[in-house]
């Protein structure tokens, strides 16, 4: 079975989570700086770039805002450990795999209260032999259709989404 330390692997999300907001102030700062240069004011009306940059400064400092809420909610996160036998919610880890391809194919979700979409590298053990191999694990929130379908469902249960247009079908096969 696979073991994955949890607490450590919500210390990763957040550092990289950090990282996304810091990359995105320094975006906004230089996008606002942009945008208040004196070179920046339109000698006519069809100069536009003042105004672009304005808009992309706005943008910039959206951003931010939603880095930080992704940080404060994930930062808040109680970790807890889920068996097969408790319904999926915020904190788990949990493994799904493909009903409706010829060949199956696996996916590690982590259902997160932010961050969504995102993906994070973790190393893990392998049958409690000394090897050591990485795993990507990608973020879902209950905003997002996947990570909606996933909540309240169990290891074992089968469950179809409509995902770009195409309904697809995935059973869940470890929750932890």
């Amino acid at each position: 079975m696979l073991k994955i330390d949890k607490s450590k692997l919500l210390q990763k999300i957040i550092v990289q989570l950090q990282q996304v907001q810091k990359t995105a102030a320094q975006a906004a700062e230089q996008a606002h700086s942009t945008a208040t240069h004196g070179e920046s004011v339109a000698k006519s009306k069809y100069e536009t770039f003042g105004l672009e940059a304005s808009y992309l400064a706005q943008g910039q400092s959206q951003r931010v805002t939603e880095c930080e809420q992704d940080l404060q909610a994930v930062s808040k996160l109680v970790i807890k450990d889920f068996s097969d036998e408790q319904p999926i919610a915020l904190g788990a880890l949990v493994k799904i795999e493909t009903l409706d391809t010829p060949e199956t194919t696996s996916q590690w979700l982590f259902v997160s209260p932010g961050a969504g979409g995102g993906g994070i590298l973790v190393d893990y053990w392998v049958n409690d032999l000394l090897q050591q191999t990485s795993l990507t694990i990608t973020l879902v929130t209950p905003q997002a259709p996947l990570g909606k379908s996933l909540l309240g469902l169990y290891c074992d249960d089968e469950f179809s989404i409509n995902l770009a247009g195409q309904q697809k079908s995935y059973q869940i096969t470890a929750v932890i």
